[in-house]
């Protein structure tokens, strides 16, 4: 259990907090929609999964592979000019 609560970070801190305050306010005015981003925010914040949590939503690219992308610098860009009616 310590180390579970050891890796909460502030954003998934705040994460909950906000879970916990569209919670709060659908249990006050009953909207449907503030039911489910509270469920939401909190199955992120708990299971740390999603864009808050400690991976974010970063791709697994590699450096050494955007190194070996060709780029084109010599390309001339033709613009047309559209008037409006």
């Amino acid at each position: 259990m310590k180390d579970y609560l050891n890796k909460w970070t502030i954003p998934r801190a705040i994460q909950l907090a906000i879970g916990l305050f569209f919670l709060w306010d659908y249990f006050g005015d009953g909207s449907r929609l503030a039911l489910a981003f509270s469920l939401v925010m909190l199955v992120q914040a708990v299971g740390n999964i999603g864009c808050f949590s400690s991976r974010g939503c970063s791709t697994n690219v590699s450096s050494s592979t955007s190194d070996t992308i060709p780029v084109l610098n010599e390309i001339e860009v033709e613009y047309e000019e559209i008037s409006s009616l």
